[in-house]
């Protein structure tokens, strides 16, 4: 009879070793290898059923037929055998805690691994062989016996006693180029051993089968005299163990035989005999017997397991680093007050929860501020405690492109220390401080401002290093005003009639935006047909006229958006009067005025919050930040009706009508504001066009003879009216420097008053 105990474990645990899940099942199964005998009342008994889901310790067949088994099912809990564990490290150099980042990219970084499997039973384990994936981003180096084939590692452990383990250290190194995770690869370890997991064992494991006893009598020669002995034969296939054969005769107490644990089994078709004792009676003696056997157990006990760890995941450290400044291009020799922006985005599949920033700042720069510094993760700003900033003097990174006017400084911060800050994949941190150049000299053509960054998922994990994509470049233009300006009147057919041309030319270095040519009329002309031609002749579609009456006469003021660099403006009308003429106020020049510079390399620089509806009554300076011409703005709130006394709540309306967002009110910017306000404030009325001033019949007619000896058509640069006699000096209207009151010419650019 064969008996036997085989459970089979199938569990998964973490890399540490603690299990996920676990199921073990087992089997009890009773056979009769018999091919002809049966057997019947059999009996299991077993030990240690408390980790089994069985019923009891008793379990009982009726019979078995030969050839036939028996078998119940169990399940097994809170046992173990083996533990298998990982440990897996991408950064062994620091060994305070392990670590599972990779920087994308590069050379690839250091990896150690270490298997280790354990006895944690009290038998020993057999044919232990630990198996693990190698994902083609690893390359190990194989010791301790291990093999690499086909992308598995294969380590055969072999025999385990109680309580003994082993452990398997490997290195090498990981690439990864992607930023998606990388699983690490499953390790699984097989085993058995010649016991039960659960430790449940056989007990006692009983049958029976065809075996007899009986009593040989044989009387000797004195009479009444017996010679008995017992007989017990075993008529199965099946070899017996005797345990018990008790004889007695009937009517007596004490036992004739008593035979228990006979040492030898009695085979199959065998017999075994007592020895022969000697029973006095008057007849033959009669006797009783208790026959205890059972056949022979053959009782086997095993394990098989297959653990499996849960794989770990490679997360990939990646990012992306820009820096820029709200102004690439400065004027020289002026204040210049711009920012400077750090944006450090997560490419990567791992959240960032340190920083280590490095920025240069270049010497035409002063060092900003530590309390300026804002730090910003969406729309949440970074408390103190979670960054910290210092600022040495001289650059670090940067070794060519220096600025000429200092040395310049290094502001290292240092962002996540204290408390991680958990910057997801996706997501950005910027980092944005004032910078002021007081006095940039033209030295600074092209001044590098570079950055770089290590980063990092873990305390003690791999640092990843990035620098910005596109170094930002501030250059220094030495950029110097110079134009050429004047008017000449010239007689055309008719009485009373002439031609005007007016020539603006832009010599400078830059464009110019927002030009007002200026002209008045004596009271007694009119303006007629007129027309403005800028590069290669080609006539300004873009240009306006606005005319306003004076004690003077008429003031004409043609409003060009922009003159580029090296381009040459003719203004040229027809002017029509009656009476006398003064060739001296005709040939007057009433001067430009323009805007600020315009450079094709300066982007525009950001717009400031437009202030709310709620705060045009507030104390703050109206327009703070913005540029305008003052003649332009009260010139269209006269001719939108709107008082000049409500100039500042006109101009933190203004504000939001900075379309280009340059941080510069244009006219035409300036009289959407004016449309818009006058909307608001009068909603039914319409805002009439402005008409051009009516003819004005002339008081006095000159001769066409004097007219034409009063003309002075020669082209005459000409500078607008100086300011009162009892002024000791006076601006001039071109370049806007300061000569003396009896000065001819402007010392700067030599305009004749």
């Amino acid at each position: 009879m064969e008996g036997t105990l085989h459970e089979k474990e199938v569990s998964t645990l973490n890399s540490d070793g603690e299990i996920v899940k676990q199921d073990v099942k087992g089997v009890l199964t009773v056979r009769n290898p018999s091919e002809s005998d049966r057997i019947y009342d059999i009996d299991v008994m077993l030990n240690n059923t408390l980790n089994t889901d069985l019923a009891g310790d008793h379990v009982q067949v009726d019979e078995l037929e030969s050839r036939k088994e028996f078998s119940t099912k169990y399940k097994v809990k809170n046992s173990r055998m083996l533990i298998l564990s990982e440990r897996l490290d991408t950064n062994p150099a620091r060994d305070q805690a392990r670590s599972l980042s990779v920087a994308k990219g590069g050379e690839g970084g250091p990896l150690d691994m270490e298997l280790e499997v354990q006895n944690v039973s009290g038998v020993s384990l057999n044919n232990v062989t630990v198996t693990r994936d190698i994902p083609s981003q690893l390359n190990m180096v194989v010791t301790g016996g291990a093999e690499i084939e086909d992308g598995e590692l294969t380590w055969d452990v072999g025999h385990l006693t109680a309580g003994e383990s082993k452990t398997l250290s490997l290195s090498g190194t990981i690439h990864i180029d992607g930023i998606k995770p990388v699983k690490a690869g499953v390790a699984k370890a097989t085993y058995n051993a010649d016991a039960t997991l659960s430790t449940l064992s056989f007990r006692e494991l009983d049958a029976f089968c065809r075996g007899f006893a009986y009593i040989n009598s044989v009387e000797s020669e004195r009479p009444d005299n017996w010679e008995c002995k017992t007989i017990f034969e075993n008529r199965s296939s099946f070899t017996v163990d005797l345990v018990k054969l008790q004889v007695r005769m009937k009517g007596e107490d004490g036992l004739l035989f008593d035979v228990n644990d006979v040492s030898e089994d009695v085979l199959p078709e065998g017999r075994w005999e007592s020895d022969t004792v000697t029973v006095e009676s008057n007849g033959k003696p009669d006797f009783t017997w208790d026959l205890g056997y059972t056949v022979l157990p053959r009782a086997t006990h095993t394990t098989e397991g297959k653990i499996e760890l849960q794989p770990s995941t490679f997360e990939v450290l990646d990012a992306s680093m820009e820096k820029s400044y709200s102004r690439n291009v400065l004027p020289s020799y002026r204040r210049n007050d711009l920012s400077a922006t750090i944006t450090i985005k997560n490419e990567g599949s791992s959240a960032i929860n340190r920083f280590y920033l490095t920025d240069d700042i270049p010497g035409l720069f002063e060092a900003p501020a530590i309390e300026d510094i804002s730090v910003k993760v969406g729309n949440s700003d970074l408390t103190e405690d979670q960054f910290k900033a210092e600022i040495s003097q001289g650059v670090t990174i940067e070794k060519e492109m220096k600025s000429p006017d200092g040395p310049g400084h290094t502001m290292v911060m240092k962002i996540g220390t204290g408390k991680p800050i958990g910057l997801a994949p996706g997501k950005s941190i910027v980092i944005t401080y004032p910078l002021v150049a007081p006095d940039p000299s033209p030295g600074n053509e092209a001044i590098a401002g570079p950055a770089r960054c290590e980063f990092s998922a873990e305390q003690y994990g791999p640092p990843c290093d990035r620098e910005v994509n596109e170094v930002p470049i501030i250059r220094v233009r030495h950029n110097r005003r110079n134009f050429s300006a004047g008017k000449s009147v010239m007689p055309m057919g008719g009485k009373g009639r002439y031609e005007v041309l007016i020539l603006f030319e832009n010599n400078g270095d830059t464009a110019l935006q927002d030009v007002c040519i200026n002209d008045i009329l004596p009271s007694n002309f009119d303006l007629k047909d007129w027309s403005v031609r800028g590069a290669g002749g080609n006539k300004r579609d873009d240009v306006t006229i606005e005319t306003t009456d004076s004690e003077l006469g008429s003031t004409n003021v043609w409003s060009i958006p922009v003159v580029d660099k090296g381009e040459r403006l003719e203004v040229s009308f027809e002017i029509k009067g009656d009476g006398e003429v003064d060739a001296e106020v005709l040939n007057q020049f009433h001067g430009v005025t323009f805007g600020d510079e315009l450079d094709e390399d300066m982007p525009p620089t950001p717009t400031a919050e437009t202030p709310d509806e709620s705060d045009e009554g507030s104390d703050d300076e109206p327009g703070a930040g913005y540029k305008w011409r003052e003649d332009v703005l009260l010139r269209v709130m006269a001719s939108h009706g709107i008082e000049e006394s409500l100039r500042d709540d006109f101009v933190r309306h203004a504000v939001g009508f900075d379309n280009d967002d340059n941080m510069y009110l244009k006219k035409v910017e300036i009289e959407n504001a004016a449309e818009a306000w006058v909307a608001n404030d009068s909603p039914a009325e319409e805002t009439a066009e402005e008409e051009a001033p009516a003819e004005e019949a002339p008081t006095e007619e000159a001769p066409a003879e004097e007219v034409a000896e009063e003309e002075a058509p020669a082209e005459e640069v000409a500078e607008e009216e100086a300011p009162a006699e009892e002024a000791s000096e006076k601006d001039c209207p071109i370049c806007g420097a300061t000569n003396s009151a009896d000065a001819t010419t402007c010392e700067s650019c030599g305009f004749a008053y």
